[in-house]
């Protein structure tokens, strides 16, 4: 390397740039052609939600999963059976006093059937079958009449409404109506000896059994078994190991998973099961787990339950295998590696059965996905602080601690660069910003400005002189045809690509048109040469006369700009700026001005639909969408109708937190999102709609206070009324969309037709229509799905009936009146003496107990309130109790004009806390910070837990100064001394953002606006800090 350095020296820049590109040129002519994001994604987390016995599961030990015809999960475990809807896990436990329970809890198979009901294999007690229409399980055991044993490892249909059920003896064809038509035994009709593990029919009607030893098949209509041949060795070692599944793709190729050897295939009317070099033989990785299901993800790519060894994935087209396998370390890993089965629903999630629970994942492509960094992955570093790509089609990551890594697009191959060659050069603090030059030199700001020019072969980054920004922080760079411009926290430089030559632009209070704040986050030139910079405080406009413009927030107009804190600056198509906030959401810019000449905007933020109002990154999707990076997750803004796309984060999104400026568009149109401990990919042209499943279903009724058979309600031919005693008219109905894809983003309502004025709605965390005490007559009970839009995707309709007590029909009434007019005055008087004698006697014993009860009643309530005001984990105030403290503050400074403070606290890298040592050392954790943050604050503040590791501080009497040393005072409690607990250490830091606040000037939601956007820039500037608002 160090001859090719010198002779690109020798030769000259310009042919060292020829040099370089006919380098890449044949690197990427030699290697396979792929679009960026194609490459980007192969490296994306494949990630896993997951369900456990601390969400309902009977067990942990799961032996099979299918789906019934309604759209009900079923999860056959070592200790009872369960069914999931997405939500809730409904279980099913044997009771020997009940023969229509559960007949035995280690359920090995599981097989839906055409009628809505699921056969089930168990260990010990043969076969059975749930009916929904009772809510009940019928069983067939072993014996004359029976199963040839009771051990049940396999089921498959029969193209009726019976079941094939494979056993230890052999196969036993049952019908619905559990009698046994057919009997199948080793050695009979060429039958192989042996346990039949498992039972198949493919698409032909072709009867597929795996046995301990062979493979035998017996086609439609024939009464004769024909063992499996096999054409090579690898394969025939396979099939003598035994076998476990069957898979049937759509071109109708069967795929055979073994005990001990792989997987083998064949194509529809082939005769010999072929081996595959990767899938087939003992040495393989296949060989060495038992493979217990397989499925197609996507076209052309199968993934393998393997046990012992996680999920496989196969790529036939590519011949491509990769694994997928349990690590504690990982958020969205698989739980478990010993894995005894897979299946896809219809809506495209892929379901494992593990050793530690039940794990899902969406198969169908969303067009987003998310690639985690870290020295583990082959990347320098794990956050991703800045992002660009270069000509050469790649994409240049700077992360934190200085690391600089260059990721080709076409190969996917990783290049780092060295940290420092020069003191203080991309060392100990993350690259802010990178930007290329036409000439091929790429601009680098960290701790300082640093030049890096690959075209002379270099490596390291040259530190580089500028003003302003010499070992200071560069937050923000911009490269056009002739400047460079540099923004950092000292003010903005524009320096000539040309001769170097520097002109530098800061604040100056005396300087109506300097720069209005000296922390500067973007900068944007127009095409007709002016530029827009944002800073932290206000939106400035640089016009040729080296003036600026300046654009504030103003209070008392909804139209101007949303907050003073810029962070993020883009053009849409139309030329039209939009700017994001951090507290204030997005804006774009209006062609209107204000009554004062200043522009006018509109927003977009959180009561829109954004997912947070800071915002990191703004960037333009090839969808013509504003694409927005936050604190919380991506969004993208129609500019036709500012309408809000939500991005909801997968189970593998390894992004915590979005980095302000981190972004860059691929050559492709994919976007790239930088945050803490990855990046997330956006394919905009990759982007669907969700296809919603019309499978609204009822997942419990509870009626009279009894609980009623709801599995009946979803059969196309079951009833559709729920019958409501009359003696007690309690009612509620649960229901959930079982669209597995999209559970968290649905939201539910309901409505009662004859009782209900307008529908009510159920949210996404209840999802139950609820009434009391209904009066008698028949209703409809409507019930939705919605989208997040609130667009209808799912409804269905039920009958309620409450019948009538015998003194509520009209004429039993009309008789009683009838009854009372005609009886006499004197039985109406005796009757009411009595009955005032009865009342005040009643009244003296109430008195009695009242005073008695008094003192407790008083002493109760008071203790509730208490309770009520505190939040139960840190023993500290709660949000709610904050809120009042604060109305109270507000009046009283409104009215004598005090100052006060407001502190927002969050814990730095809390999820790491969480993720390593479990939530219940993260919960004593946060109860140890508002220990040591109470601890360092006067009696008179007033200290509360926001949510989650969020906790706020109200300092009464106290100016932002004075409140600057309190917050200190409170980073040092908190930050100065590990947290001790036993057996660890764990070092804990906080970052806080202080406002003062001016209740004259601006409401509380602005006040919390501005702490806010103080706390982000605390931790956006490194964590462990106090930043106070302008």
């Amino acid at each position: 390397m160090a001859g090719l350095t010198s002779f690109i020296l020798a030769v000259g820049r310009r042919a060292g740039l020829v040099l370089l590109a006919l380098i890449f040129g044949f690197i990427a002519a030699t290697a396979p052609a792929a679009e960026p994001s194609v490459t980007l994604s192969e490296r994306a987390e494949v990630g896993f939600e997951s369900l456990s016995t601390a969400d309902g599961l009977a067990n942990n030990s799961l032996m099979a999963l299918a789906q019934d015809a309604t759209g009900f999960i079923w999860i056959g475990t070592l200790g009872g059976l369960n069914r999931f809807d997405g939500y809730a896990v409904r279980s099913f436990h044997h009771d020997p006093h009940d023969p229509g329970s559960l007949p035995n809890g280690f359920v090995r198979a599981l097989h839906p059937a055409r009628d809505g009901g699921m056969w089930l294999g168990t260990h010990t007690a043969g076969v059975a079958y749930y009916d929904p229409r009772f809510d009940r399980f019928t069983t067939l055991g072993a014996g004359p009449d029976g199963l040839g044993h009771v051990q049940v490892y396999g089921l498959t249909d029969d193209d009726g409404d019976g079941v094939w059920v494979a056993t230890v003896a052999g196969l036993d064809h049952v019908s619905r109506d559990l009698k046994v038509l057919e009997r199948v035994r080793p050695g009979q009709d060429g039958f192989p000896t042996g346990y039949v593990f498992s039972v198949f029919r493919d698409s032909t009607g072709t009867l597929w059994a795996g046995t301990e030893k062979a493979v035998a098949r017996r086609p439609p209509g024939e009464t004769q078994w024909q063992v499996l041949d096999t054409g090579d060795a690898d394969s025939a070692f396979a099939l003598s190991t035994g076998t476990w599944s069957f898979f049937e793709d759509p071109q109708g190729r069967l795929w055979i998973g073994t005990n001990g050897g792989g997987i083998v295939s064949l194509a529809r009317g082939d005769t010999m099961a072929t081996a595959h070099p990767r899938l087939t033989g003992r040495d393989t990785i296949l060989g060495r787990s038992t493979v217990r299901g397989m499925v197609e993800v996507r076209p052309g790519v199968l993934w393998m339950a393997l046990f012992g060894g996680g999920v496989g994935e196969y790529d036939i087209g590519q011949d491509r295998l990769r694994l997928f396998r349990a690590d504690p370390n990982v958020a969205g890993a698989l739980p478990g590696n010993f894995t005894r089965g897979i299946m896809k629903d219809r809506g495209g999630i892929v379901w494992v059965a593990t050793n530690l629970g039940l794990a899902w994942h969406n198969s169908v492509p969303s067009g987003v996905v998310s690639v985690a960094l870290g020295q583990s992955r082959g990347f320098s570093g794990r956050d991703a602080w800045s992002l660009w790509t270069d000509w050469r089609n790649g994409l240049w990551v700077g992360m934190d601690d200085g690391g600089l890594d260059r990721i080709d697009l076409a190969t996917g191959h990783i290049t780092p660069f060295d940290r420092t060659m020069t003191p203080g050069a991309l060392v100990g603090t993350p690259i802010y910003a990178i930007r290329g030059d036409r000439s091929g030199d790429i601009w680098i700001g960290s701790a300082g400005l640093s030049r890096l020019r690959p075209a002379l072969g270099e490596r390291t980054p040259q530190l580089m002189s500028a003003p302003l920004v010499t070992r200071r922080d560069v937050t923000a760079l911009h490269v056009t045809d002739t400047d460079l411009w540099i923004g950092s926290y000292y003010g903005l430089i524009r320096q000539s690509l040309s001769d170097g030559r520097t002109v530098s632009y800061t604040a100056d209070p005396a300087q109506p048109g300097s720069l209005s704040n000296n922390e500067v986050w973007n900068v944007l030139p127009r095409p007709d040469g002016l530029v827009w910079v944002g800073t932290a405080n206000g939106l400035n406009l640089l016009g040729p006369d080296g003036r600026f413009r300046h654009f504030h927030r103003d209070a008392d107009r909804s139209d101007s700009l949303p907050h003073d804190y810029v962070a993020a600056l883009v053009h849409d198509r139309q030329g039209r700026l939009w700017v994001g906030t951090v507290g204030g959401g997005v804006a774009m810019m209006l062609d209107g001005v204000g009554p004062d000449g200043q522009p006018t905007f509109r927003t977009v933020a959180r009561q829109h639909g954004m997912p947070s109002n800071t915002v990191a990154s703004l960037m333009l999707g090839s969808d013509g969408r504003i694409w927005a990076s936050t604190d919380n997750g991506l969004a993208a803004i129609d500019p036709t109708d500012f309408s809000v796309s939500r991005v909801e984060p997968s189970s593998a999104t390894s992004v915590s937190s979005y980095l302000p400026g981190s972004v860059a568009t691929l050559p492709d149109g994919g976007l790239v999102f930088g945050g803490t401990n990855g990046v997330t990919l956006v394919q905009p042209s990759q982007i669907r709609p969700h296809a919603y499943l019309d499978a609204l279903a009822v997942t419990r009724v509870q009626a009279g206070g009894q609980i009623a058979n709801a599995s009946a309600l979803n059969l196309p031919d079951g009833p559709r009324t729920i019958r409501v005693p009359s003696d007690n008219r309690r009612l509620t109905v649960g229901f959930a969309l079982l669209d597995y894809a999209v559970r968290a983003g649905v939201h539910y309502a309901y409505r009662l037709d004859g009782f209900d004025t307008d529908w009510v709605e159920a949210g996404n965390d209840r999802r139950n229509a609820a009434y009391t005490n209904l009066p008698p007559g028949q209703y409809t009970l409507r019930l939705r799905a919605l989208d997040p839009n609130g667009m209808v995707v799912a409804e269905r309709g039920l009958i309620v009936a409450v019948p009538h007590l015998w003194y509520e029909w009209p004429w039993v009434r009309f008789l009683g009146v009838v009854l009372a007019l005609s009886a006499g005055a004197g039985i109406v008087m005796m009757l009411e003496r009595a009955r005032i004698e009865k009342l005040n006697e009643t009244k003296r014993e109430l008195e009695a107990k009242v005073a008695e009860r008094t003192a407790s009643l008083r002493e109760a309530n008071d203790r509730l309130a208490e309770l009520a005001t505190r939040d139960p984990l840190t023993g500290i105030h709660n949000r709610r109790a904050f809120m009042d403290r604060l109305d109270q503050e507000w009046t009283a400074a409104l009215r004598h004009g005090h100052p006060f403070c407001i502190l927002m606290m969050d814990l730095d890298h809390f999820k790491e806390v969480n993720d390593t040592y479990g939530h219940l050392v993260g919960d004593t954790v946060l109860r140890e910070v508002a220990r040591r943050a109470a601890g360092a604050l006067r009696e008179v503040d007033f200290l509360a837990r926001y949510g989650g590791e969020e906790f706020v501080v109200l300092t009464s009497h106290t100016e932002a100064t004075q409140a600057l040393i309190a917050a200190d005072r409170i980073r040092h409690a908190v930050g100065g001394t590990p947290i001790a607990l036993e057996g660890v250490s764990i070092q804990v830091t906080i970052s806080i953002g202080l406002a003062q606040a001016d209740p004259t000037r601006e409401t509380q939601t602005s006040l919390f606006n501005r702490t806010d956007g103080a706390l982000y820039a605390a931790k956006a500037s490194g964590r462990n800090r106090v930043v106070v608002a302008g």
